[in-house]
């Protein structure tokens, strides 16, 4: 959810060529963590995956945060060549008779070297959120607004037992993404929905990545 809310939309780069992205006039400075990397593409066996998009642009692997930095965005061969960019394969319709915009495929962050134990023992006070469900961007401000049904709460590095739900999830996407100390090695992708464009233009994505600790304000 958060690799898809947080900060997926903020890179269409059709947002760009409307001004309605934050995430155009950071290209090539540090928005996340060093442990932070994203990939959008056909490089996963994932519900998303084929060999070219619905405007028969080749797909591949678009490394779009690197340790950190962002690179790219994602874009349909209209918004790249009016961006002077090449084409990334992501555009998307949701049938023949709809038009093709820069969306989503196969999104997720990479895994890194801690447990989801270690990274439990190594809060003071925080939650395990699980089982997210619905989320809002906001790519021209950079903020997220999103909902997990179970939060479990630690205390001195220990699940007390003691079960939130629902929670919201609120904040400025670069300090979530700054923010992460710790990530997991586990990397998972599920496919088991859709996304909209502007609460329509319906196409099957998925996304993932592994547990990750980060700070983030919750309701």
């Amino acid at each position: 959810m958060i690799v898809h809310e947080a900060f997926g939309h903020g890179v269409e780069m059709d947002m760009f060529v409307k001004d309605r992205a934050q995430a155009r006039q950071f290209i090539g400075e540090y928005v996340a963590s060093p442990l932070v990397t994203m990939h959008d593409g056909s490089a996963v066996d994932e519900c998303a995956t084929w060999a070219f998009d619905d405007e028969g642009t080749l797909t591949g692997d678009t490394v779009i945060i690197e340790k950190g930095i962002l690179k790219t965005g994602m874009c349909d061969a209209l918004s790249a060549s009016r961006l002077g960019v090449a084409p990334s394969g992501n555009g998307r319709r949701e049938s023949y008779e709809r038009k093709a915009y820069t969306r989503m495929t196969n999104t997720y962050f990479e895994g890194g070297d801690s447990s989801k134990e270690e990274m439990i023992a190594s809060i003071r006070y925080g939650f395990l959120l699980e089982e997210p469900t619905s989320g809002m961007e906001d790519p021209k401000n950079w903020g997220i607004q999103c909902m997990v049904n179970i939060a479990r709460e630690i205390k001195d590095g220990k699940l007390t037992g003691r079960v939130f739900s629902p929670i919201v999830l609120t904040g400025y996407v670069p300090d979530l993404l700054k923010s992460v100390s710790m990530m997991g090695g586990r990397v998972e992708l599920g496919g088991g929905g859709y996304c909209g464009k502007g609460y329509k233009e319906w196409v099957k994505v998925s996304d993932g990545g592994a547990y990750m600790k980060a700070r983030i304000r919750l309701g």
